[in-house]
């Protein structure tokens, strides 16, 4: 484990050796125009150059009928040297990347360097052991021992089934809808579906929530790569007032450092994220690449692919766009929470959602 990038010694605490078959399809789009396969080739080596927790080039990109067949029946070569391959059918495109290597933040940040290749170097891995993180954790050390000490759990789901299951429904939500409440706010998107989601949660934990959260549009070019979780912030929440989400929001980016560091340097971080630790709910919005005409794939229902990986022992609830803007609630669950009451809490989101934009109505 030492020997590898940085990014990849999260895996300690994400289950341990990598599983060979184990693959997620995060990044599908539907391109302007049908691209060259060559010059795809070599756009794709590039991107594996600037990020070496990839592996080592050619990324293989195969020709395909059906890109999500193609995804389905494949596995990941053990003997490769790259962790990321591609499948092309006309103006679809998939990435796809091993485990180990790969979370929304991480494909969304590849997608956009296929469309929008990159000429400047690829990004440092900051060791632990560098000065630059040291002074970076020791000066965030007291603010994560404080956020992160007696976490409130979720409340224990009714069920004793094992395992995981996931449910997707239309919010009838839209990237323009949670653009003008924030414009209306003062705020961001993220952070007013953030807040509706907060209220939604209630239920179902008692006290501050923390929430971990994969921020999109960090601008930081040395953390700008890839990896498992590389880009993932806990947030605690008190009373879900989009100023108050706001601010807590901002407080925790404030002080940002790489997750796998805040692992080493805070042992109720790795508390929180173990297995067997306590139940927490993620959130993400996934995020499309900037590019005219450009359209993300949605994950066909049953495919087991995609979505945020579920590293807590909670539930993880995205919103994932589709034609026409509008987004789909993704929510995985542990099985023990039950169907009904996972069905509830996309309700309760949809609910919360009119109230935070009724709210700012009357502003």
């Amino acid at each position: 484990m030492d020997d590898q990038p940085f990014g990849q010694r999260i895996l300690s605490w994400a289950g341990g050796p990598a599983d060979i078959d184990r693959f997620v399809a995060l990044g599908g789009i539907r391109l302007p125009a049908e691209p060259d396969p060559d010059a795809l080739r070599r756009a794709l080596d590039v991107i594996v150059a600037r990020h070496p927790v990839l592996g080592e080039a050619p990324v293989p990109l195969r020709t395909v009928d059906d890109v999500w067949a193609a995804a389905a029946a494949g596995r990941y070569p053990p003997d490769a040297r790259c962790l990321l391959w591609a499948y092309l059918a006309g103006r679809e495109l998939l990435l796809v990347a091993h485990h180990t290597v790969s979370d929304p933040w991480s494909m969304r940040l590849l997608l956009r360097e296929v469309l929008k290749p990159q000429t400047r170097p690829a990004p440092s891995y900051h060791d632990s052991g560098s000065a630059y993180a040291a002074r970076r954790v020791n000066r965030s050390l007291p603010f994560w021992q404080r956020m992160l000490a007696d976490v409130p759990a979720l409340v224990p789901g009714t069920g004793s089934e094992a395992g995981t299951a996931e449910i997707r429904t239309p919010s009838g939500i839209t990237q323009e809808q949670s653009a003008a409440v924030a414009r209306t706010v003062r705020s961001t998107p993220f952070v007013v579906l953030l807040t509706a989601f907060a209220r939604a949660l209630g239920p179902l934990c008692h006290g501050d929530a923390v929430i971990p959260v994969l921020t999109h549009g960090r601008q930081r070019s040395d953390w700008d790569t890839v990896g498992l979780y590389m880009n993932v912030l806990p947030v605690r929440l008190g009373t879900p007032t989009v100023a108050a989400v706001h601010r807590a929001f901002a407080e925790a980016y404030a002080h940002e450092i790489p997750f796998p560091a805040l692992l080493d340097a805070v042992p109720q971080a790795g508390a929180l994220f173990a297995d067997g630790g306590p139940g927490l709910a993620q959130f993400e919005v996934i995020q499309v690449p900037d590019g005219a005409g450009i359209e993300p794939l949605t994950i066909p229902a049953g495919l087991g692919l995609g979505g945020p990986v579920l590293p807590v022992n909670g539930l993880t609830f995205w919103l994932e766009p589709g034609a026409g803007g509008g987004y789909t609630i993704c929510l995985r669950y542990r099985r023990s929470y039950r169907e009904a009451e996972m069905r509830a809490l996309t309700r309760r989101f949809i609910d919360s959602w009119e109230n935070v934009r009724a709210d700012a109505n009357r502003a």
